[in-house]
């Protein structure tokens, strides 16, 4: 990956940590503190999964080797739902009861955030 798609993707990463930070605040001003420890859990399960798979995905690679490169792209979906079910099953086994809508909302949200980015960046780079 070149320096300035690697950069797109610690934009993203970043906007992800700082999403989950700003939200779970948020939370913990307007809400009971579960609230925000739970939605602070789910951002930091998307974020995380989404960093290891962005760390597997865009290591450098030769393009010759396109199956290799597929491996590595279906190992680093494999590893994303492994580490966010490990975060899943830690919080519900150790949160006595967890605010499930923010511990998904928040999830779903940043797991989603990248794909926006993106598709901003993208736009961006057509206008120019």
């Amino acid at each position: 990956m070149t320096p300035r798609r690697f950069r797109h993707a610690l934009q993203s990463l970043g906007l992800q940590l700082a999403l989950t930070l700003i939200l779970s605040g948020l939370l913990l001003a307007l809400f009971p503190p579960i609230v925000a420890i739970s939605a602070a859990i789910g951002g930091i399960a998307a974020t995380l999964g989404n960093a290891v798979a962005a760390v597997v995905v865009f290591r450098p690679y030769r393009s010759d080797q396109v199956g290799s490169l597929t491996a590595r792209m279906m190992g680093a979906q494999l590893g994303r739902l492994a580490i966010i079910a490990v975060v899943f099953g830690v919080t519900f086994a150790y949160l006595d009861e967890p605010d499930l809508l923010a511990l998904f909302g928040i999830f779903l949200l940043v797991h989603l955030a990248p794909l926006w980015w993106l598709h901003r960046v993208s736009d961006q780079a057509m206008t120019r």
